[in-house]
């Protein structure tokens, strides 16, 4: 049987020492009390996620024709109704190193 291997490298060196501690006490390798530990962390994430996916796809099929119209005026609406804080607007500096004015003629070609 092929083994994958994986190498760890621990951040915070006490994890390292508890992590061998743990296994020492259990009488078993590090590697398998990281694996197991591993294994019943992506257990519990994975549950949490299929949770949420789950969520996620209930709103998706609860949504309606009905729901996309009204998406669509109240997008159209704030599009018009609502200033953009992100728009860009001109402002006036000095430039004491006449930088801006290399950039603010045309460059001729010779």
């Amino acid at each position: 049987m092929s083994r994958a291997a994986l190498t760890l490298h621990f951040q915070n060196e006490e994890t390292l020492r508890n992590l061998e501690r743990v296994a020492e006490e259990l009488g078993i390798s590090t590697d398998e009390l990281a694996e197991a530990a591993i294994e019943r962390e992506l257990a519990a994430v994975g549950a949490g996620l299929e949770g949420r996916l789950a969520r996620a796809l209930g709103k998706l099929r609860a949504y309606t024709p009905a729901d996309l119209d009204r998406d669509i005026r109240e997008f159209a609406r704030s599009d018009v109704e609502l200033e953009d804080p992100l728009q860009a607007q001109r402002v006036e500096s000095p430039d004491a190193y006449g930088i801006g004015a290399l950039f603010g003629h045309s460059v001729e070609r010779g």
